[in-house]
């Protein structure tokens, strides 16, 4: 009987010991998920998901209160007085140009000549007059219909315009926009056959809309933001903006003229910071004051400057 009865005993214990064990790791589980996430929001920033994907290289991170060391002196010290020319306004990948506020700039960046520089993933209107474009944008443009073809097969997308598209009778597209000078545009038709068709956006053609902005283009008066562009869905009509920007715009669901005035919320000292890819920048206002502003731009990084083509300029750097 004493034998039976220890052997009780013992089997219990293994229980209990096993029980234990299966409550430690759920309970560490949790505590250590809790902790993870009370230690982002205790640092100033909310995590955002990019590209429907919650892998560490495709985190972003938006500021909503002050980054961290920005009071600091260390911080300050990364930084550096620049006096920024108020012909600067006008230019730039992010100026906002329409019937209200007009292209002022006359110098345009470095350009590209799409007759010469296009790759065999689409065609031109017309193979004889020049279609200028910016490199960047030209570039940008070449990958992404290299991208386009791997994707649907498909190579029938055609340039119709880029600093100049006509939009008379029988034009396929239908609209011209002040903007187009800037030579950061591109308004594209769809070869269907032996038939150029207005690109609506829809069909395999889709994958350009759905996709752009991984190239620094956006649909520049997207679907559902008419009260706010004064235009009506127009997918034909792309904007280069640079990639970093493009990405924020998407993950935001901002059009131009809701991110130019979200980024008025964001100074040197408590910039919007942005992981792309596995490369994180600090994107940021300043506010004009004039013929010369005063501005703290990185004094250890490069950065790039951007007019607003009104009253501020945004200043884009990789974070240091």
């Amino acid at each position: 009987m004493r034998k039976k009865t220890r052997h009780l005993r013992k089997g219990r214990f293994i229980l209990a010991i096993f029980a234990v064990v299966m409550l430690i790791f759920p309970a560490d589980f949790i505590r250590r998920s809790v902790f993870r996430y009370m230690d982002l929001y205790s640092s100033g920033h909310a995590v955002v998901k990019v590209q429907g994907r919650a892998d560490k290289k495709n985190i972003a991170k938006i500021n909503v209160n002050e980054p961290e060391n920005s009071s600091d002196e260390k911080y300050n010290s990364m930084f550096s007085e620049t006096a920024i020319d108020e012909s600067q306004l006008f230019s730039g990948s992010l100026v906002k140009v329409d019937s209200d506020t007009p292209y002022i700039s006359t110098e345009m960046t470095q350009t590209v000549d799409l007759i010469y520089y296009r790759n065999d993933y689409y065609t031109l209107i017309n193979e004889t007059d020049s279609v200028i474009l910016n490199a960047d944008a030209a570039e940008a443009l070449n990958l992404m219909m290299a991208d386009y073809y791997d994707s649907t097969g498909h190579t029938n997308f055609l340039v119709y315009g880029t600093t100049n598209t006509y939009t008379g009778e029988g034009s396929y597209c239908p609209k011209a926009f002040p903007e187009s000078v800037t030579g950061n545009t591109i308004d594209l038709a769809v070869n269907v056959g032996s038939t150029v068709l207005t690109y609506d956006g829809c069909d395999d053609e889709k994958w350009i809309v759905d996709n752009c902005y991984k190239y620094g283009y956006i649909v520049r008066f997207p679907s559902g933001k008419s009260q706010i562009t004064s235009n009506a869905f127009c997918p034909w009509h792309l904007r280069y903006v640079g990639k970093v920007h493009s990405a924020v715009m998407n993950e935001l669901n901002c059009c131009l003229e809701e991110y130019l005035e979200l980024l008025k919320k964001y100074t040197y000292d408590h910039p919007l910071t942005y992981n792309l890819n596995g490369t994180m920048y600090i994107i940021y206002s300043v506010q004009s004051t004039g013929q010369t502003t005063t501005a703290q731009v990185p004094a250890m990084s490069e950065y790039s400057i951007s007019g607003n083509n009104t009253d501020g300029f945004i200043i884009t750097s990789l974070k240091f």
